[in-house]
């Protein structure tokens, strides 16, 4: 016995000779439970055709409710690209409308200057806007006298 141990060979042998005895047991017990499973799997398949068709019918609706989500979709794409375009020519128009204006007034401005001479560059209009107005109160004080020509004290110094 010992020396069935000490020889890893023979060990090997004597493994793999048990479990394929075990093995052809297992083989054996369905061979003969075939004839149950085939009756079994023949009242199940009615069933299942039962199943299969029931699982067809929830996949047609939801092909059906896919269908109309994308129709749905397409519609409302098409709605606003329409309304896209429509508001792309409107803005169109009125840019060209625009366009015309300013070429218009352009036209009338170069008639009314040829014939006035031209004003010396420093006599030109004078328009008041707040941006102009601002800028020149700001160039006043950077031009204007330093501060410390013109010290503006606290109310408390001059008491």
């Amino acid at each position: 016995m010992e020396f069935l141990l000490e020889n890893p060979f023979i060990l090997i042998a004597l493994i793999a000779f048990i479990s394929s005895f075990f093995k052809k047991k297992k083989e054996e017990k369905p061979v003969k439970q075939t004839p149950r499973s085939v009756q079994h799997e023949q009242r199940t398949q009615g069933e299942k055709t039962s199943a299969d068709s029931a699982l067809a019918e929830t996949v047609k609706e939801e092909y059906r409710q896919q269908a109309e989500k994308a129709r749905r979709i397409e519609e409302e794409y098409r709605q606003r690209k329409q309304q896209a375009e429509e508001s792309m020519k409107a803005l169109q128009n009125q840019r060209r409308a625009a366009e015309r204006k300013a070429s218009a007034i352009t036209k009338t401005a170069s008639n009314t200057n040829a014939g006035h001479p031209k004003e010396p560059s420093g006599a030109g209009n004078f328009e008041l806007r707040k941006q102009s107005l601002v800028d020149g109160f700001i160039w006043s004080e950077i031009l204007g006298p330093p501060r410390s020509k013109n010290p503006h004290r606290s109310l408390n110094r001059k008491q």
